[in-house]
């Protein structure tokens, strides 16, 4: 390899990178720019180019540079890693899967590289390309546990139950009794309607870790139990892995319609949008893009800070509150907003007595509690939970919530919520007003 003295493009790119590590990004970018016109074709200065463009908040100079030093050296493993890197944080998925796909082709033997595929197939929720770069990875180091425990989750996301559970087992049998191995263990065993099985596993997993909430949520549902609720916990783990591929893939590929017909509904009751708005579970704010901005204040709150990161992108939000929704109705003022909004959020929430009671504290009079949820029969408890974690509630049961809670009208609209494998899943929207 070169050395500064006696290569100066090299000690050229030094010093700009200096530069940029100082933060001075202009200084750097005019450097940069002389050494670009003495040597075009100079692959180190493409990615010192990218590296300049990210610290600058550039991503689509940086992806631009990036495929420039993939073209300039189409079988160096490095542009093309850095390239997959790039476009996942700009939420390119599949073009990011495919970028580190070819890395993986140049350098199959290199478990940094195989690490950072597996990253971004996760992030991009491409369970069959995790799959295969952990296989590879195992190939490399048999019996690694790190490796085969990513296995495991992803197989179990696969819903590949069987598979996790020898993988899970494998882990469990050196005699080191990790609570989060039985307790995954147990899910998978629940999954495969063993129940006794998965009952023990849970139970001796909740003897070793007793504070874990989502353990005990788990084992509530092996022994056939209906939790109150999700842990917080769990969902936000689910949506911090989820946000940067939920807008396209709820709305594109499972038909999620909710939010826009929200926003109708608020539009059709307040057409000039003179209201303060609570969107509780906001999302990556797909609500407040449906609404366009309303004039008084837009406030969302999230459990997940990826989600909330992403609302706040839009820039529509007047503010943003990462945290339970719980607490930020407390927090609130009665009587301190117009509506109150609450999409796809209590099919995380059983019991949502107490919250419907808030709800009605913070909104004015004629104020507007907007929600959706999955349909559960009149017949059945007033909420259960489905095989899919997921709650559902009963008209009837929301109903009399509504009323026990002070609103004097309550309506409901049935909706088709999103797609379930080939199936739509049947919901409502609820609209209770206070009076």
């Amino acid at each position: 390899m070169s050395v500064p003295g006696s290569d100066p493009v090299l000690a050229g790119l030094v010093a700009v990178e200096a530069l940029i590590r100082a933060g001075d990004l202009a200084r750097a970018g005019a450097a940069l720019e002389t050494i670009r016109d003495s040597a075009p074709n100079d692959v180190r200065a493409s990615l010192v180019e990218a590296t300049l463009a990210r610290a600058a908040n550039e991503s689509q100079r940086e992806i631009a540079a990036l495929r420039r030093a993939c073209a300039l050296t189409p079988r160096w493993v490095v542009p093309h890693l850095e390239l997959g890197k790039a476009l996942a944080r700009a939420d390119a998925l599949e073009e990011a899967v495919a970028a580190v796909d070819k890395a993986v082709e140049l350098a199959p033997n290199d478990l940094g590289v195989l690490e950072a595929a597996v990253a971004v197939a996760n992030q991009a929720g491409s369970n069959a390309s995790a799959e295969r770069h952990l296989r590879a990875a195992l190939a490399l180091q048999p019996g690694n546990p790190l490796i085969t425990r990513a296995l495991a989750v992803c197989l179990f996301g696969s819903a590949r139950y069987a598979d996790a559970e020898h993988l899970y087992r494998e882990l469990l049998a050196g005699g080191v009794q990790d609570p989060v191995d039985l307790a995954s263990l147990g899910e998978c065993l629940t999954q495969l309607d063993r129940r006794e099985e998965a009952i023990a596993c849970l139970e001796r997993a909740l003897e070793l870790q007793p504070g874990d909430g989502a353990i005990r949520f788990n084992l509530a549902l092996a022994r056939g139990e209906t939790p109150d609720t999700q842990p917080n916990e769990m969902t936000q783990a689910l949506f911090d892995g989820y946000s940067g591929r939920f807008d396209k893939h709820l709305v594109g590929a499972l038909k999620y319609r909710v939010p826009k017909r929200v926003a109708e509904i608020v539009r059709t009751r307040y057409p000039d949008l003179r209201i303060d708005v609570l969107d509780l579970g906001c999302g990556t704010g797909l609500t407040g893009v449906y609404l366009g901005g309303v004039k008084g204040r837009l406030t969302g709150v999230d459990l997940s800070a990826g989600m909330v990161e992403r609302a706040r992108r839009h820039g529509i939000y007047t503010d943003l509150v990462h945290g339970d929704l719980r607490e930020e109705l407390r927090r609130s003022s009665a009587g301190s907003y117009d509506c109150v909004i609450a999409n796809d959020v209590f099919v995380y929430v059983g019991d949502i007595a107490e919250i419907v009671a808030d709800c009605f504290r913070v909104l004015r009079r004629g104020g507007l509690l907007i929600f959706s949820c999955e349909t559960a029969d009149d017949d059945e408890r007033g909420f259960v939970l489905r095989p899919s974690k997921r709650y559902a509630h009963s008209y009837a049961y929301v109903e009399r919530l509504c009323r026990a809670a002070g609103f004097a009208d309550v309506s409901v609209e049935h909706i088709e919520l999103r797609a379930d494998g080939a199936v739509l899943l049947p919901g409502f929207i609820a609209v209770a007003q206070r009076d």
